[in-house]
């Protein structure tokens, strides 16, 4: 907030690389943050396989009891830190949009850690594989490389990119009220090939991965045996 301080409401030309730049870091940040619940998952295995055993709960319910501890801490913690970067930065468009896209792209790298922590076989390999994964989808979430100049063979691999649609929403949110003309003639939305979408859609669309990791998360723990005889 203090490096971006009041930059929001600048729409000169020279800044609006700027306001890409600190969107697209905004939504990054929660992203590579839930390293931080990997070893939560990992540490309770032997916990939770002997306890699943004796018929204590139900996988549904233990995961259910973790993210539910998770959400509602961060429901409330989350709110703070997202007025604190939208006032002090000064960005447009919806407070509500845009604190909701932050909590739900943490929702998704939460519930993306104990899918991680759930599949591997130590910590090491749960804490190397996830800012893996999470740094590839860097590449493909429409700042770094714009969707229209990715190539043909590699375009894909962004649809399936949760964070392609928190960076658009927040971007869309900034800017369709004032998308002025930049380079080559084109809009700021323009040029990032997200003009003409709607940013309530791309917010469903990260709930959706969600709920994709979620069911990914609760079949590994359902159907995985963590005990070798």
């Amino acid at each position: 907030m203090t490096l971006y301080l009041g930059i929001g409401d600048n729409f000169n030309a020279g800044n609006y690389i700027n306001m890409a730049a600190v969107l697209f870091m905004w939504i990054t940040m929660p992203a590579f943050g839930a390293a931080a619940y990997v070893p939560s998952l990992v540490l309770e295995r032997n916990l939770f396989a002997r306890e699943r055993n004796d018929g204590l709960y139900r996988v549904f319910t233990y995961l259910g009891a973790k993210m539910f501890d998770e959400l509602a801490i961060n429901l409330v913690v989350s709110l703070p830190v997202v007025a604190a970067a939208f006032y002090g930065i000064r960005l447009q468009g919806s407070f509500v949009l845009f604190w909701l896209v932050y909590y739900m792209t943490l929702c998704v790298g939460i519930v993306l850690a104990y899918f991680v922590a759930a599949l591997a076989p130590s910590m090491d390999v749960a804490n190397a594989a996830l800012p893996v994964y999470v740094s590839t989808l860097l590449y493909f979430g429409g700042f770094l490389f714009t969707f229209s100049t990715m190539p043909p063979w590699w375009k894909w691999y962004s649809f399936i990119n949760p964070l392609r649609y928190s960076w658009t929403a927040v971007m869309i949110n900034q800017f369709e009220a004032n998308d002025p003309v930049w380079l080559n003639g084109q809009t700021v939305l323009e040029y990032y090939g997200i003009a003409g979408q709607s940013k309530w859609a791309n917010f469903g669309y990260v709930a959706c991965f969600f709920w994709f990791f979620m069911v990914c998360a609760w079949a590994t723990l359902s159907f995985k045996n963590y005990q070798k005889r």
